[in-house]
């Protein structure tokens, strides 16, 4: 299975969000993951501590030289579009993290993509802390104003624990 990860790569960020993407990278080992940045912040937590990774980096080539890479596999874009067609093609689960606003244009394009495919990949957002509480009122608000149909959120899910992340990404 290929999970995407999205997240922080920030390493100012406070430690129990770091703390948080090392428990991720703890429970869901033995998955494929697959990154889209640097290995910093919460996105290096994730996948430093696993023994042997099974990792696939997709990077902008404006961002290669910011960190080692800790991969099986190394890919290079040149564009942030590109990169998100590299990384919809190549996961099987969407899992977002706390993170920016790059997280939170990953969030939106993941959305889109499988709003416009026939088969719906799995999209799951961990609310830690209540993070993406924001993110949810706009979702439901969307609906709710008739701005987007239910089609949008196909696939959507939202965790607000990792046991429920973990009951997510097997259902």
């Amino acid at each position: 299975m290929n999970i995407f990860v999205g997240c922080s790569s920030r390493e100012e960020i406070a430690k129990d969000y770091l703390d948080l993407a090392t428990e991720v990278g703890d429970r869901l080992k033995g998955v494929h993951f697959i990154i889209g940045g640097s290995l910093h912040g919460m996105m290096g937590s994730v996948v430093k501590h696993i023994p042997k990774p099974d990792i696939t980096q997709i990077i902008l080539k404006d961002y290669v030289n910011e960190g080692e890479s800790y991969s099986s596999s190394y890919q290079i874009c040149e564009t942030s579009f590109e990169r998100m067609e590299h990384i919809w093609n190549a996961t099987d689960i969407f899992l977002i993290l706390p993170g920016g606003t790059g997280t939170l244009g990953e969030i939106i394009t993941f959305l889109e993509e499988n709003r416009m495919k026939k088969e719906k990949k799995k999209i799951i957002v961990f609310n830690y802390q209540g993070f993406y509480d924001d993110i949810i009122a706009f979702v439901e608000k969307t609906k709710e104003k008739k701005f987007c149909n239910d089609d949008i959120l196909a696939g959507l899910s939202f965790a607000n624990c990792l046991d429920e992340v973990v009951e997510l990404m097997k259902g």
